[in-house]
């Protein structure tokens, strides 16, 4: 058994007479106006648009620099029903974003071919080679990346050679001296409102839409009057939540209620997903639910082979093909987590080996499958509390992900420029591809950018930060619903509250479980004999010693066993009582 690790534990101010006000004002417990003021909401009116966001609180889709010359070429090519083509990234946000604009397009009578990058093949994003199986098969007038584009300068340059016109709709940062010449919509490149250069490329899809389907209202259209936008907020809420965008103002409206829609009317592929998924019919899900059950799987097929399933997926008509294709995709995904297990535990390795102590960590080894690395940089990014690089060899360079609990991976890159052949992505996960020879200079290069940002922004050690101390005795299913009423969906900058029980003991019987044995199950008695149960999540090589008292800090959710809600604590952290 080892020591627990040696980490902050940050108790969060509050102002208790603002919080107890806020929250006889809204008629919620003292603990929800507690989270509530922590969270920067300090107004009763500030607090309800965060609790119930309206449909209303969406802003007008034509305060987006570029929107209507953007509707307007798009609205030219459908009235002329223009032969169209769709290139959408192979991560879950390229792929709803693609499903959103097939979806509405064939509403309107086109049906636009679309293409997935075949990532062995053709690489990440808008490539030339992508742009190459594309033409083979179609001619289009129009052309509309996703989720991908703002990079692909040579590419799109090629396409305008040939008189095909290119939109783009994208949120990844530009990297290149110069801007593709193609109609664009991303925040990052114009000044946009704040809330906006925090979507995704579906949910500025899906403003995009809004835009177009307003135009077309205005122009009299039956098509576009009786089609409700609010039936694609399932795919927004997928692609925000699993490209960990920030859960707040437009995304927090738009996730909000496309997660309550699966517990209504779900999407005959999203319907079949979620019985593969263990997820109940009617059940509400919640933003863990998307990020370890539904993204995976989504992701999967881009990551092992080819993309273009669970578009099909998703566009499925009945539940009979959709639970067809929803078989194999959970079929490649127990591979996918077989692959991931081995390449995780090498890299663990390889970390104590000879990393533990750097600032940030860049991996290699030539027989990695690419498919697998950023999940595996993900995992050690919050194991190691660091940004992470995981790289694997493909055709001949260094190709992988890396990713950041916090620490902005953009502003890191820029100082690496000279070691990498490209790079794309955003702030906390990044593409990235580099010759074999170069990876020790850029590890050299990344760590000593990481160190000059971490000086510019006085960073400091590890933090947790911590709503309040309950008592174990306080922990009743009462709380548990008023979290999940008024402070879920959880995500980037609306984390899951954390709170400390201090002084208990893990009852006798820890469990340990999973294919290593890494993670355990404890119990904490109460003074009623009754039980709270949790779980150490990769947590097995810290269980304190039996019988000693220590102090917990715990995540508390509802969790479904045999169709029964139970209290479920997850456990974060523990430090020996004093």
């Amino acid at each position: 058994m080892v020591e627990e690790r040696k980490v902050e534990w940050k108790f969060l101010d509050c102002d208790r007479n603002q919080s107890e006000r806020l929250a006889q004002k809204l008629g919620v417990s003292k603990i929800i106006g507690m989270i509530l003021v922590q969270r920067g909401l300090r107004t009763a009116t500030e607090a309800e648009r965060f609790i119930a966001p309206k449909i209303s609180d969406l802003k007008d889709p034509f305060l987006v620099k570029n929107m209507k010359e953007a509707v307007t070429l798009f609205d030219a090519h459908v009235r002329r029903n223009s032969p169209m083509a769709l290139i959408g990234d192979y991560d879950v946000d390229g792929i709803t974003s693609t499903v959103l604009f097939i979806d509405i397009l064939k509403k309107f009578n086109n049906y636009p071919k679309y293409f997935i990058p075949r990532r062995f093949s053709e690489g990440y994003g808008m490539s030339m080679e992508i742009v190459h199986r594309m033409l083979k098969k179609i001619h289009p007038s129009l052309v509309i990346a996703l989720d991908c584009g703002t990079n692909s300068v040579n590419e799109i340059n090629f396409l305008r050679k040939k008189g095909i016109d290119v939109l783009i709709i994208d949120h990844h940062t530009l990297t290149l001296p110069q801007m593709p010449n193609a109609v664009i919509i991303n925040p990052h490149l114009e000044e946009s409102y704040p809330s906006l250069k925090a979507m995704c490329t579906v949910g500025l899809g899906f403003k995009f839409m809004h835009a177009f389907l307003k135009h077309r209202r205005e122009q009299g259209d039956e098509r576009a009057m009786t089609m409700h936008l609010r039936n694609y907020f399932d795919l927004v809420a997928l692609g925000t939540i699993a490209d960990m965008m920030p859960v707040l103002h437009e995304n927090r409206v738009m996730v909000k209620y496309g997660l309550r829609s699966f517990a209504k009317t779900r999407r005959p592929g999203l319907d079949a997903l979620c019985t593969i998924s263990n997820i109940l019919p009617g059940q509400m899900l919640s933003q863990q639910d998307v990020s370890f059950k539904l993204a995976p799987r989504i992701n999967v097929s881009g990551r092992l082979s080819d993309a273009s399933l669970p578009v099909e997926l998703l566009l499925a008509d009945n539940i009979g093909e959709a639970i067809i294709k929803a078989k194999k995709i959970d079929q490649m995904n127990r591979e996918r987590q077989r692959i991931e297990y081995k390449v995780t535990v090498e890299a663990e390795a390889i970390v104590r080996e000879h990393y533990q102590n750097d600032p940030g960590i860049v991996l290699f080894h030539p027989h990695w499958h690419s498919g697998v690395v950023g999940i595996v940089a993900g995992k050690l990014a919050r194991e190691y509390n660091c940004p992470v690089v995981v790289l694997a060899l493909e055709r001949g360079l260094a190709k992988g992900s890396g990713r950041s609990t916090g620490e902005n991976l953009v502003r890191i890159l820029t100082q690496c420029t000279s070691h990498m052949e490209c790079w794309g992505g955003h702030k906390l996960a990044i593409g990235i591809t580099l010759k074999p020879e170069n990876i020790d200079a850029f590890r050299t290069a990344f760590n000593q950018s990481i160190l000059n940002l971490r000086k510019e922004i006085q960073a400091i050690a590890e933090q947790i930060e911590i709503v309040c101390t309950l008592n174990k005795e306080d922990i009743e299913e009462q709380l548990v619903e008023e979290l999940e009423d008024n402070i879920q969906p959880y995500g980037h900058k609306n984390e899951e509250p954390i709170f400390c029980i201090k002084n208990i003991r893990f009852a006798n019987g820890i469990e340990f479980f999973g294919a290593e044995r890494q993670h355990f199950r404890f119990w904490i008695e109460r003074k009623d004999r009754s039980w709270l149960p949790g779980i150490g999540w990769n947590m097995a090589s810290r269980v304190p010693w039996k019988g000693h008292f220590i102090d917990i800090l715990v995540k508390i959710s509802l969790d479904t066993w045999n169709n029964e809600r139970f209290i479920l604590l997850q456990l974060v952290d523990w430090r020996y009582a004093q």
